[in-house]
């Protein structure tokens, strides 16, 4: 039996609302139930959030989170509710054969955090620390590509593959990837997600051809990364890089290691090209430093100059229209499932870190708790 709750006196930040204010979020088996001021009906829990910020359930858009599938990733709730974010998005770590391997980590009742996936479209992929898949040149290779079992594998698993993550290697034509190609075949009207920049061991098509490539809607990870090719020499966008933009692709950022650069970042958001999503791309590499969790990602882009609501969205409304769950995710909205997070705001003297760069802050975010599925669960 779902305890009912209510989260008292928070500022809830909901863009898919519009509403910036102190407010109540009640939540009654399992659902919103109400959002406002709010009188605690009787028998039930009270949450005091005084000075905390509440949320729709964040969402990561870019994780590694099927342990034992390589050794790449991480526990879903170790990146999920222990750090308040209710849905993370595996990124590409497996391929069509194995994806059944993988789902058993969506199924898992022992498991707290809602787990979504984006599937790489060759047969055989495994992210691991040695690049395996690149090392052996299976990325590269057309033979790991069979459209009819990846197109039958999204079907099946249409519950939880929102779209497909794919390398842009090449094989015979240095201008054009034929997994990617597959995949926005395979994918249909849904996401594809791109990896922007180089794999060791294969070579990538130019990012002035990938950028041609993609599709409104697609999503480019990796968007804020040093010495991608969406910047020229003179620090302007590319034609390519405004026009994909201009069509709908989605930015993402997708900090990883070594793939967010702030010094990146601030020249493209002087110029107009925020994100759309903020996500993480947390492994085992990146957990400890520089990338912590999403609250702390979303700490350096508040950071960067980006409001606090906008950050919010770039986590919630925005990368639930990504993956086209808005029916369900990124909202406060009566009658959804309760998927709440709790944030506080740790003001000081601050750095955080790109892994390049000190960023020079006075306030950063911090995960409390969240509601998932109705139930209250306090950050590790």
């Amino acid at each position: 039996m779902l305890k009912s709750l209510l989260l008292k006196g928070g500022r809830v930040v909901d863009p898919a609302s519009g509403l910036d204010a102190v407010a109540d979020v009640l939540v009654i088996d399992g659902r919103i139930a109400a959002v406002g001021v709010v009188e605690a009906p009787p028998d039930v829990e009270v949450i005091d959030v005084t000075g905390h910020v509440v949320t729709p359930g964040l969402i990561d858009l870019h994780v590694h989170v099927y342990p034992g599938m390589g050794d790449f990733c991480l526990h879903p709730d170790k990146v999920g509710v222990e750090t308040a974010v209710t849905t993370v998005i595996d990124g590409g770590t497996s391929g069509v054969a194995t994806f059944g391997l993988a789902r058993r980590w969506i199924d898992d009742p022992d498991v707290k955090t809602n787990i979504l996936a984006f599937m790489d479209p060759c047969q055989i992929y495994f992210a691991t620390k040695d690049f395996i898949c690149h090392k052996l040149e299976i990325a590269n290779d057309e033979r790991n590509l069979d459209l009819d079992s990846t197109i039958a594998t999204l079907a099946a698993n249409d519950d939880v593959v929102i779209g497909l993550k794919v390398r842009a290697c090449y094989t015979d034509d240095p201008h054009r990837s034929p997994f990617v190609e597959a995949a926005k075949t395979a994918a249909g009207d849904k996401p594809v997600m791109v990896h922007l920049g180089r794999f060791p061991h294969t070579p990538t098509i130019p990012t002035s051809d990938l950028l041609q490539t993609l599709r409104g809607g697609d999503v480019i990870t990796h968007a804020f990364r040093g010495a991608s090719g969406v910047l020229g020499a003179d620090g302007k966008p590319t034609p390519e890089f405004r026009d994909a933009v201009d069509r709908g692709v989605r930015l993402d950022v997708g900090h990883s290691g070594t793939d967010f650069r702030a010094a990146t970042a601030r020249k493209m958001f002087d110029q107009g090209f925020l994100p759309h999503t903020i996500s993480t791309d947390l492994n085992v590499f990146n957990v400890d430093h520089p990338v912590i969790s999403l609250p702390e990602t979303m700490s350096k882009i508040w950071a960067l100059g980006v409001s606090l609501p906008e950050v919010v969205a770039m986590t919630t409304v925005n990368p639930a229209a990504t993956i086209g769950r808005s029916h369900e995710l990124g909202a406060l909205e009566a009658g959804r499932v309760a998927d709440v997070s709790v944030l506080r705001i740790e003001e000081g003297d601050i750095e955080l870190s790109d892994g390049y760069e000190l960023i020079a802050a006075d306030r950063r975010l911090v995960p409390v708790g969240c509601v998932r599925a109705g139930e209250w669960i306090a950050a590790a």
